[in-house]
């Protein structure tokens, strides 16, 4: 994987003498071609596992030959390669064990192609159609009514998806646990209830779909009680009554992003604050949050280890003071842009006893002085530390000495 110096030749020596190989990892290696893996694939019919994605530009029909003799093979990936229909035509007629593909920003992905794919592949778990533009609600009802066993699917970027294709997916497809549905425009509420029906889900993406609102959010609250990550990037419908209804059902939340959703207030963290599993937050650019709803947060989310708010500029110190004292468990936090204090950056600093990564860009109410002894104040455990560019000049040589000494990995913005 990522091996500049593999390539075909070195690929040569791998057909007769690895008769034991199973599995074939290739992936972005940037000298490996169709050629170099004639040569593995012609030697190893029994091979169960071919990832060879962001490595071809295309499949060669030389390569689509020796396919025919993969019949145990469950896994392949390629991943932005160039495919042709007689691709799939030869996948769907000799793979049909495959229980994973995946085709991310692949050139030629075509409905008739998943068609033919899925009618052969029904044990089909996981689906990987990322950027694939041409894709629309034809395809994904194919890949529902034939893939009953789909526990994975991410159509990132496919914007001619529908509720009528999520229609498909939340009546034949109940046993999915991830779906990636990020920068999807044409999701809306309605496809979130019908998708609601998979109760199974864990994980949930719906970044940049701004067709949905708490309505449609209040279907997965209800319905999908496991779920554990939950992406909102820029879900500007998205308020505090939709988090209501999340922190009523889905308890087992782990992973939640609410960045650049604008409609969120001290209200919406407050409902956040009653998911005591939560421990990766990020709510960036919430211009309506304040302490108050930080502290709700604290005092809630014992758990929290990863905190990203930056650019909250309207959360001020008592909020900071909150998460001092109550999130001992973080390890991570971005406070580049935010409103807090000399006297409070200290506090977070030092009191954070388990803090390893700090990201303390543009605090524009500390003063070099401040942001030094807070630096003093964790110098013994933290491991990387994001600053603002012309602080390299006005820190002190030695709180920079003692971060290299103890190994800080110290970037300049």
């Amino acid at each position: 994987m990522a091996c500049p110096l593999i390539d075909d030749v070195g690929l040569q020596f791998i057909e007769r003498g690895c008769p034991s190989l199973k599995v074939i990892d290739v992936s972005r290696c940037e000298g490996v071609s169709s050629s170099g893996l004639i040569f593995v694939v012609r030697g190893h019919r029994n091979l169960l596992e071919l990832n060879a994605g962001y490595c071809l530009s295309e499949l060669s029909t030389a390569l689509l030959h020796q396919m025919k003799n993969l019949n145990h093979l469950e896994v392949i990936r390629i991943d932005g390669a160039r495919i042709s229909e007689t691709s799939f035509q030869v996948i769907s007629a000799n793979c049909k064990s495959l229980v994973e593909i995946g085709l991310s920003k692949c050139l030629g992905v075509t409905n008739m192609g998943i068609m033919r794919l899925v009618s052969a592949c029904i044990n089909l778990r996981v689906l990987n159609l990322t950027c694939c533009h041409s894709i629309t609600d034809a395809a994904i009802s194919a890949i529902a009514y034939s893939c009953r066993s789909l526990v994975c699917l991410k159509v990132e970027s496919c914007n001619m998806i529908t509720e009528k294709g999520l229609c498909q997916l939340g009546s034949f497809c109940l046993l999915l646990e991830e779906v990636d549905l990020t920068d999807c425009c044409g999701v809306n509420d309605k496809g979130l209830e019908y998708l609601s029906r998979c109760s199974e889900l864990s994980c949930l993406k719906l970044g940049l779909c701004t067709n949905i609102s708490n309505k449609g959010l209040s279907y997965i609250g209800f319905n999908c009680l496991k779920i554990h990550e939950l992406d909102l990037y820029r879900c500007t419908g998205i308020g505090d009554d939709g988090l209501e209804a999340l922190s009523n059902g889905c308890k087992k939340l782990r992973k939640l992003n609410l960045s650049y959703c604008n409609e969120v207030s001290d209200r919406g963290l407050g409902y956040i604050g009653r998911l005591e599993e939560l421990s990766d937050l990020e709510m960036r650019a919430l211009h309506k949050i304040t302490g108050v709803g930080l502290e709700a947060v604290a005092v809630g989310c014992k758990r929290l280890a990863d905190l990203d708010m930056k650019h909250c500029e309207k959360v001020g110190d008592s909020g900071f003071w909150a998460l001092a004292y109550y999130s001992k468990n973080l390890r991570q936090i971005n406070l580049s842009y935010c409103g807090i204090s000399d006297m409070a950056l200290c506090m977070v600093m030092g009191n954070l006893s388990r803090l390893q990564e700090a990201k303390l860009v543009h605090l524009s109410n500390c003063t070099v002085e401040g942001v030094e002894l807070a630096l003093r104040a964790c110098c013994v455990r933290i491991k990387k530390v994001k600053l603002f560019a012309p602080l390299r000049f006005m820190l002190s040589s030695e709180i920079l000495e003692i971060l290299h000494a103890r190994g800080c990995i110290i970037r300049w913005d």
